[in-house]
């Protein structure tokens, strides 16, 4: 049976296998967990019709309406996953992250504290976004990765803190990322080189049809 924790809420008509958990708590309420107190736990939500094998819901995380879900997932405290979105077999989502409606993260993907992704977005197996120019060398300063709606990030791609990729963007397989890429381009290679999308390519993603 799931462990459902807290103030957490499950929709209707949702299959939960024995090993999700939901509403985890955060390392402030963490102390509460396991004790009398662990009904005062803040709790996730789920929406109806959802489908999600064993993974973790961190509290005050939000899943819309009809996720679905491999197995090892994890999402963090204070993130959202919009309606109809598949969370791929070991994705992470790190906490203060929204993900929009129709999103499909394959298997492996990272998404880091902060990062904002619009509607049908696709990230293929293994693709890493990343917040942090250089780790432990500097004050903490995040800048989280923004994708906008319909963009599509092929596998092993790596995606550098505080880019934008516009509507619509094509990001090619183990492409590494460094600055923005507009509306309706290709990017690929290491570093990454913006080129013309080609013509058959400028259609939204087919996510949610």
């Amino acid at each position: 049976m799931a462990r459902v924790i807290g103030g957490s809420t499950v929709g209707k008509d949702c299959l939960l296998d024995p090993g999700v958990v939901i509403g985890y708590p955060d390392g402030n309420e963490l102390p509460l967990l396991g004790s009398d107190r662990e009904a005062e736990i803040s709790g996730a939500t789920v929406g109806d019709n959802c489908t999600l094998r064993a993974g973790t819901l961190y509290s005050r995380a939000r899943l819309g309406n009809s996720v679905r879900s491999g197995h090892g997932w994890l999402v963090r405290e204070d993130s959202t996953v919009g309606d109809g979105s598949l969370i791929g077999t070991g994705v992470t989502i790190d906490n203060d992250c929204r993900i929009g409606d129709h999103c499909s993260l394959q298997t492996g993907v990272y998404i880091p504290t902060g990062s904002r992704l619009g509607n049908r977005c696709f990230l293929g197996p293994n693709a890493t976004l990343t917040n942090d120019r250089t780790p432990l060398r500097t004050d903490y300063l995040l800048e989280a990765v923004t994708l906008e709606n319909d963009v599509t990030i092929g596998a092993n791609a790596t995606l550098m803190p505080g880019i934008t990729i516009g509507e619509g963007a094509f990001i090619a397989g183990g492409a590494i990322v460094t600055r923005d890429v507009p509306a309706w381009k290709m990017a690929m290679g290491v570093p990454a080189q913006i080129m013309e999308l080609p013509e058959n390519l400028k259609k939204p993603n087919r996510l949610g049809d």
